[in-house]
Formats: C-alpha cells, structure tokens, sequence
C-alpha cells in the first residue's frame, strides 16, 4: 500500500513540507469569517440578506482562487506558493496588532485572499512529486490535515475571542507559517506550465471553469434566495444556456491547437467537491453551535467531539489506494456521497440531551465518505485539464472546496432557521392567535433565535443570556434534526447524478492499462482522457 511512497523519501518530504503549509493556512483565526457572531446572525436570519452576500462573496474567492492557480502555473507553483505563505504570515502579524483599529477589515480581506492561494500551490506541488498509484493517499493527507486545522481554528477562536487575548490566536498560525516557509523551501522543486502551453489557452480555460463556478454556485445568488418562486426557472436557463454555448463554443474551436476542459467530467467533478464540502460545513457548524449553545460545553471540548469525523478521514486516507485499484473514480465518489448522505441522515434523531457517544458512529461514517471520495474526485479534476495546467486544475479544485463548505454552512444556517420558525409556529396555532399577532410573533421569535443562537446577547446579563440561549435550544435542536435530513437527501441525490452522468470509463489515474496498443508488452498507469 505505502511501498512507493515510503521508498522515494524525497517525494515524503514534499508531502510533509506541503501539508505545514495548508495547516498553516488553515489556522487562520475567524475573527471575521462565518464564525463571527453578526455574520452568523445574519446567515441565519432569512430577511436579512446577508445569506446572499456571503455566496457573492465566496462566488468571487473562488474565482480568485482559480486566478491563484493559473498565476502558479505561469510563474511558477513553488513560488507562488511562498508568496502566499509569505503574505499570510505577514498579515496576520499586522492583524495581531491592528485587530481592533479600522484597517483590520483590509487585512483580513488580504489574508483570506493569498490564503486561498496555498492549497491549489500544494495540490499541484503534490501532482508533480508522486506516481500516480499513491498519490490518491497524498491527496488525502492534505485534506486531513485541513480538516485539523479547521477544528483547531475554532477551538482557538472559541478560547480568546471573549477575552481580552485576543491577539493569541494568531501566534500558532505565525509560527506555523515560518515553519512552513522554511520546509517548502527547502524540500520542494519548482514547476510551472509547459512553454508550449499558450496565455490563451489558459485564459480560455479559466474563463470556462469560472462560468462553471457561476452556474454550479452562484445560482443561488441569482434564483435571488430560498424563497424565490422563480429559482427552478433561472437555473433551468442557465443550464441550458450553458451547453449551448459550450456545443458553440466546441465546434468554433475543431481542430485548434488550443484545447479546453471535458465540460462533463470536470463539471461532476465541481459538484460532487462542493456537495462534499457543503455536507461538512453543515456538519462543523451546526454541529459545533448545538455543542456550545444547546449543551453548554466550551470551544475545546466541542473542538474535540468532531475528532471521530477527522478520524475517520485519516482511516480512509490509508484505505484510499487500495479501493482505488478495485473501483473507478465515479464509483468511489458515488459511494463516498452516500456514506456521507448515510451519516448526516441518522443523526435526525438528535435532541437538547443526546449523549454525545450516539453522535460517534454517524461522525465516523461521514468521515469515511469523505476520505474516500475527495481523492478520487480531486484525480478526475486533476487529469481532465489539459495536460501542463496543473495549478489550474488545483485552483478548481480547491476553490470546490472552499464554495461549497460555505454553502453547507450558509444553506443549513438557514434550513434551521425555516424548521424552528415552522415549530415554532405550529405551537402558536394551537393558542388561537390572530394573524397578526403570528406574524408580529413569529419575526420577534427568529431575531431573538438567530441572536441566541449566534451568541449575540451581550447586552444581557450573563445568567440571563444563558436562560434565553437555553430557552431555544429545543427549537434549534427541532430545526437542525430537520436539516440534516434535507441535506442528506440532496448529497444522495447528488451522488446519483454523478453515478449516471460521469463517463463510466473514468477512472483517473486509478486505472493500469497497457500502453501502445493491444499488443504493447509492458503496462503503465495513465489517466483516463
């Protein structure tokens, strides 16, 4: 299983250089992220809008992210990986000083910009350093160790944010980002994009993978939100818009030099790394709030009870090259997003006093799911490009990622809130109320719901806010049951339309076929077209 990994040593130590540097980038402390406790009220608040603005702005980081990656491909991945350790490092020392003054705004903007650089840099760096019969298992290092750091950043922002130390959360991702530098430095190689590949090449395919990111994602920005009558209706036309300008497209472009991405496979690809990611920032998050908000444990201690999810992971890292021999690419991805489906679907049965060891098996099969598909799905990105554009590729890839756990945690915030004001509602029903008592009612039930939940009572006292927080514990707990089922519905739904949509012929870099023809002596490992 490990043979060729362990044998080439100079392949471990870029792997070992490239996972210091997304736990660096990975540690960022989320002063202001989705963590924040008004972004979170306002995700969880459907009026207020903040819902659409956060998918915009996630929508344009990954665009920015596949900027990144074509930019490592031209100047080089080593390099421009540095840049963005380099910037990372230096942003959060001025933040750590800055963090309270008006230009902390800016530098956080900065920061999670070069940060987004990081990741697609490590991916390419790790596409070139290992043979493709393990580097499905060095894929999935690199996506444990991000989920790490995560759990970690959390952890951390939970610990200082109420106190007055703040500026200690940004000392272990400033001291990891020096270590990180110095390892990349010293361990990797650089690489960059063939010469013959042309700017316009890579422009084109830059373009398309953004028009993919804005159809997959940016939808729901577009359909103008949850509720809009119209939502089926504008993602009806901009699929069929996009592939009638991807056939249009195709035939202008018969028999150029230039060559542009399998629209099919690469768009699979996308869905099933942001449905993967949306399943578990759905269960990060809301996870994490009923931990701290419903059972009152601290930040570390909810940190922790994700770490079953993370093991698992780690177990299906180890697995990952054996399976990946037996099954292709779309049937491990399937699977994975059913296992997932499967986890998050058996923990509806969860309320205000669940014991947390009933929560370890669901954690665990969610884990797996992930580890098992996350590298096939990033070997289909990886080799659906034309050949030469590999930070490109990584830059997809990564920005999959990143879209999609926004969206798990900006679709179920919202979710939740939906099925507790619908609880809520139906309890006041049976008072008889007017209409428009209910109505005045029910909007005074999802500010306080949405403050409650989001930790936003600093205006109470202490022992009060506590009250009122366990006071709609019941209806978030009611609410999240709810959620996890509905997102569990659409990651098997998802899994589904992969199964028949993908190419049943892609396996990847998993497949081992002869070389030359039916007649070909010798055999050799070579990604599917």
């Amino acid at each position: 299983m490990f043979g060729e990994l362990i044998a080439d040593r100079e392949a471990l130590r870029v792997l070992l250089a490239c996972m210091a540097a997304i736990f660096a980038a990975s540690l960022q402390p989320p002063y202001l992220s989705l963590y924040v406790a008004n972004v979170e009220q306002g995700i969880r608040d459907p009026g207020s809008g903040v819902a659409i603005e956060v998918a915009a702005a996630y929508l344009l980081l990954a665009v920015l992210t596949l900027v990144g990656g074509a930019s490592g491909d031209i100047f080089g991945h080593k390099r421009f990986m540095l840049f963005g350790l380099f910037a990372v490092m230096v942003t959060n020392i001025l933040g750590m000083f800055l963090l309270n003054s008006s230009y902390y705004t800016l530098l956080n903007s900065l920061n999670t910009i070069t940060s987004s650089f990081i990741m697609p840099m490590t991916i390419a760096i790790v596409t070139l350093a290992f043979p493709l019969a393990v580097r499905p298992f060095a894929y999935g290092a690199v996506f444990a160790v991000q989920g790490i750091g995560y759990v970690t950043a959390s952890s951390l922002y939970g610990i200082f944010e109420p106190t007055s130390a703040q500026w200690v959360a940004f000392l272990p991702a400033i001291i990891m980002g020096f270590v990180a530098i110095r390892l990349v430095r010293r361990d990797t190689q650089e690489s960059r994009a063939p010469n013959d590949i042309s700017r316009q090449e890579l422009l084109l395919n830059l373009a398309w993978a953004s028009a993919i990111f804005g159809l997959v994602y940016g939808v729901l920005a577009i359909g103008g939100g949850l509720d809009s009558r119209n939502m089926f209706l504008v993602i009806g036309i901009c699929v069929i818009g996009f592939i009638i300008a991807y056939r249009w497209v195709a035939r202008r472009m018969r028999g150029s030099a230039v060559k542009m991405y399998d629209v099919r496979d690469l768009s699979l690809a996308i869905l099933a790394g942001i449905m993967l990611s949306a399943g578990q920032g759905t269960l990060f998050y809301q996870t994490s709030v009923f931990f701290q908000r419903v059972q009152g444990v601290g930040p570390v201690v909810s940190g922790a009870r994700l770490a079953p999810y993370v093991i698992a992971l780690m177990i299906a890292t180890l697995f990952v090259v054996r399976l990946s021999q037996r099954f292709g690419a779309r049937r491990m991805i399937t699977g994975g997003l059913l296992l997932m489906a499967l986890g998050l679907g058996s923990m509806f049965f969860i309320q205000p006093t669940t014991p947390y060891w009933q929560l370890i098996v669901p954690m665990l099969i969610m884990g797996f799911g992930f580890g098992v598909s996350a590298p096939p799905r990033t070997v289909v990105v990886l080799t659906t490009p034309p050949p030469g554009l590999t930070g490109m590729a990584a830059g997809v890839n990564t920005a999959a990622g990143q879209s999609g756990f926004a969206l798990g945690v900006v679709l179920s915030s919202i979710l939740v809130t939906l099925f507790a004001d619908q609880n809520f509602k139906q309890q006041l029903e049976q008072t008889n109320a007017p209409p428009q008592v209910m109505n005045a009612a029910t909007r005074v039930f999802q500010e306080f719901f949405s403050r409650a939940m989001s930790g936003d009572l600093t205006r109470l006292p202490e022992n009060l806010a506590q009250q009122v927080t366990l006071s709609f514990g019941n209806a978030f707990t009611v609410g999240l049951a709810m959620t996890f089922v509905v997102i569990a519905i659409i990651l098997a739904i998802t899994g589904v339309v992969i199964f028949l949509g993908m190419n049943k012929g892609l396996k990847g870099s998993f497949v081992t076929r002869p070389v030359g023809g039916q007649n070909a002596g010798s055999t050799e490992t070579q990604p599917s077209p």
